[in-house]
């Protein structure tokens, strides 16, 4: 059975980039999705809802589990259930089965903390760094990759094709991953010779607090920001939150270890996640509405879906050509120094787009500059986090990282269509409040700079990582290493 490096690297990688595609291509055939099922407009927001809540919730969940169990059968057991996700949505003969389906599938997005944890267990600290590389940077690509096969894909065979093309690279993926993934049993009896165990009850709340979160930020739009269901959602949200928060500092082995995750490393890194995910609205809000709108605003370009994909494409090929570097450039310049330069550029892309979008190679390089940064920063982070926090926690941290990225992006989304709706003329955005929304898109990146300035410069080792581990599991911060 080949253990080679590629193929330990290859098999999740291949499955990121697919279930990645095939979500991108999704949201421009919604209309053909509407015209079929009879769907309507709240049915539709549904599909991406639904999602987002199943991978807000499994992602921490799945990253524990990574910590404890055999990476390799609970990787299979993952594919697997996209996999049935992926096909109940393309049979799906009404909107609430593709609903299901979709929420089904989310769990998809487990995979990624998944993913850093294994390559830490499999292959040698350079390699592994190169494999969160190319996994952040594929991710990347394939999200512009899938802007643009959206319209060819379904109009050609229909939005369906979308699902089944995804399965089918899917199982190929899974039969990469059943061949080349070896097992890490090693690990996972050592967890379990410590008494380790899956706090469920802390998934319970914590998903529950999440699911309740992602909810609020979703509906607040329609319902109103201070309408009363929104508020008792967030409520909600935050007093669930807050009994996990009680839970998991009582418990001497739980799902999310809070003081851990109070650490200098893990703090900044998830923090710099959560900004990416609130900044990157500026990109993914702002820009397509743009570049739709009609040349006699003075600063559309009229693009269709397929021209729209065309001007995002480059932020995935610079993300993927730049994130397998990482390593080498923090070698190089340090990693405190690679987390801080890949902020700026962040911040500096959007704040191009605000300053110069009259011709489309300006709103290239703008989206070109971003999508290094935030590639860079997430790889770069990534290693970060995996060479700081002990190796039976590695997965989990990382969990969180992702899912304060998919917060943030929610609530970023959200406030970017509140300042263009703000900003509307018969219906429209004025330049003006696309210029607004880029330039607090760039102001709030800056607080990824400052995060990245808060984690260690060198390289702690695995014995001072063991140590602040069983110092986090007693009452009290880990001495010198807390924000």
């Amino acid at each position: 059975m080949p253990r080679s490096g590629f193929g330990v690297i290859g098999a999740p990688v291949m499955f990121i980039g697919v279930l990645q595609t095939m979500e991108m291509t999704l949201s421009p055939a919604l209309p053909l999705i509407q015209r079929e099922l009879g769907a309507s407009p709240g049915a539709l927001a549904w599909i991406f809802t639904g999602s987002l809540i199943s991978s807000a919730i499994s992602t921490p969940i799945i990253g524990r589990l990574a910590d404890l169990y055999d990476k390799r059968r609970l990787m299979l057991t993952l594919m697997a259930v996209s996999g049935a996700g992926l096909l109940l949505s393309a049979l799906a003969p009404d909107v609430l089965t593709l609903i299901v389906g979709m929420a089904v599938e989310g769990v998809w997005l487990g995979m990624l903390p998944l993913t850093v944890g294994l390559f830490r267990d499999t292959l040698p600290p350079e390699r592994a760094a190169t494999g969160n590389g190319l996994v952040i940077g594929v991710a990347a690509l394939a999200s512009a990759l899938g802007l643009v096969l959206a319209g060819p894909i379904s109009s050609a065979l229909g939005y369906r094709a979308l699902f089944l093309l995804a399965l089918a690279g899917g199982a190929a993926a899974w039969v990469w991953a059943w061949f080349a993934v070896p097992a890490t049993t090693r690990a996972a009896g050592e967890a379990h010779g410590r008494g380790a165990r899956v706090d469920w009850l802390g998934g319970l709340l914590l998903g529950g607090g999440l699911a309740l979160l992602m909810l609020a930020l979703t509906v607040a739009p329609a319902w109103g920001w201070s309408a009363p269901g929104t508020l008792a959602l967030f409520a909600a949200a935050l007093g669930t939150l807050g009994v996990w928060a009680v839970v998991e500092l009582r418990l001497p082995d739980p799902l999310v270890d809070l003081r851990l995750l109070a650490a200098r490393t893990p703090a900044a890194v998830t923090a710099m996640g959560a900004v990416f995910g609130f900044a990157s609205f500026g990109l993914v809000v702002a820009l397509p509405m743009m570049l739709a709108a009609p040349v006699e605003t003075g600063y559309g370009l009229g693009a269709d879906t397929l021209w729209i994909g065309l001007y995002l494409f480059p932020m995935g090929v610079t993300g993927t050509l730049a994130a397998p570097l990482v390593g080498p450039l923090t070698r190089l310049l340090g990693r405190r120094a690679v987390l801080a330069l890949s902020s700026a550029l962040v911040c500096g892309g959007t704040a191009m787009l605000a300053y110069w979008h009259d011709s489309p190679w300006q709103i290239v390089t703008g989206v070109a500059i971003m999508g290094l940064g935030a590639a860079v920063g997430l790889t770069a982070g990534l290693n970060a986090v995996a060479s700081d926090v002990p190796g039976e926690r590695a997965a989990g941290v990382s969990g969180v990282v992702f899912v304060a990225k998919s917060v943030g992006g929610t609530f970023g989304a959200q406030l970017g269509a509140m300042v263009l709706a703000s900003g509307a003329v018969g219906g429209l955005p004025t330049e003006a409040a696309f210029v607004d929304t880029y330039l607090l898109s760039a102001a709030i990146g800056l607080l990824a700079v400052a995060a990245a300035f808060a984690v260690p410069a060198a390289v702690r080792s695995a014995q001072t990582a063991g140590a602040a581990s069983a110092s986090a599991t007693k009452p009290g911060p880990v001495p010198g290493d807390t924000l």
